[in-house]
């Protein structure tokens, strides 16, 4: 995990008194739980709501993800 999401993950967590798995558990499960959020509503979503402030981050993580892809596919093998 980049450091500045890690950072970001702590304080929140700190905030709710959970450890930071806890925390990113939690967000996750809630998240797999409910209907999908619409952009208008996306204060209400905990893992959007991490990278609120820093959309630098965000697009960090994005280009990040989108480049572990390209290098390793996920169906790489003998088709």
């Amino acid at each position: 995990m980049p450091e500045p999401l890690a950072g970001q993950v702590l304080l929140s967590a700190r905030s709710q008194a959970k450890s930071a798995s806890e925390f990113v558990l939690g967000a996750i499960a809630s998240k797999l739980a409910g209907t999908p959020v619409a952009n208008d509503q996306s204060d209400d979503d905990p893992l959007l709501g991490l990278l609120s402030d820093e959309p630098e981050l965000a697009d960090f993580i994005e280009r990040s993800a989108m480049q572990s892809r390209e290098a390793r596919p996920l169906r790489a093998g003998g088709e």
